[in-house]
């Protein structure tokens, strides 16, 4: 295994070669490796364990080895892992934990997951609960024109009471300005201000100004609470709104751990 690893996890046939196109162009940037996985989920309808279905894991072999190929056809080195889990998210946490991933590649799906709808943890989609649960950074995927990513929205919040009162709008201004002077300066250090722009939105509601500035871009990255702050529960109202919202891909970029 390289230094970086990128895990991909594949449940959909037609969006295989889009999600290792995203993968491959990571991990070749880092000369890393791809780990292409996909979960068989082992659960009767009344939550008990269950055999898998022989097909179902069939068809997850044939996905990770379309992936395989995929990425080795790009010069990416791809692992390939078919794993059975009673529910998906704990399979593809168990495997990003193990592969010491760095990022997690998937796509973005609006339907409910089998393996939840018994589960008690409180969560909708399968998307939400990986994010809580998998303890590296995750892109989710929303393929809008293809598995494009040429313009990327970093937002970076600022938690202020933006309420307009006219004693707080001149402060307001300065703050934006300054904020604007850290930012130039950012990307200039890190050799990005040839291919980077700043603009500075003030708003009161985060996750809106977020999803309409999104309109224009391939990517939004946002960060997201330590993997110890989410478990069990949503991923916080600004990511979560973000993810579900944006017409375009998202990715989560994990806080650090700490006590």
């Amino acid at each position: 295994m390289s230094d970086y690893t990128v895990v991909v996890a594949l449940a959909n046939p037609a969006n295989v070669g889009e999600l290792v196109h995203i993968a491959a162009l990571v991990a070749a940037e880092h000369n890393g490796d791809l780990v292409a996985t996909s979960i068989v989920h082992s659960l009767e309808e009344d939550g008990s364990a269950s055999t898998p279905d022989p097909d179902a894991f069939s068809n997850a072999q044939t996905l990770v080895q379309r992936a395989q190929d995929a990425a080795e056809a790009r010069g990416v080195p791809c692992q390939r892992r078919v794993a059975i889990a009673q529910h998906i998210h704990e399979g593809i946490a168990i495997i990003t934990e193990a592969q010491e991933a760095n990022l997690l590649v998937m796509g973005m799906s609006e339907q409910l997951h089998p393996s939840l709808e018994t589960s008690e943890i409180e969560f909708d989609r399968i998307v939400d609960a990986v994010a809580a649960y998998v303890p590296c950074n995750i892109l989710v995927a929303k393929f809008r024109d293809g598995a494009r990513l040429d313009r990327v929205l970093v937002p970076v919040a600022n938690y202020t009471d933006l309420s307009m009162a006219r004693e707080v709008i001149i402060p307001l201004y300065h703050q934006a300005q300054q904020a604007r002077r850290e930012l130039v300066q950012w990307l200039a250090e890190a050799d990005l201000a040839d291919c980077g722009e700043v603009t500075v939105q003030p708003s009161d509601k985060p996750a809106e100004g977020i999803i309409r500035a999104s309109e224009a871009y391939d990517l939004v990255v946002i960060g997201t609470p330590p993997l110890h702050k989410l478990k069990q529960q949503l991923l916080g109202s600004v990511a979560e709104q973000v993810i579900d919202n944006v017409h375009c891909s998202t990715l989560v970029m994990r806080a650090a751990e700490y006590d």
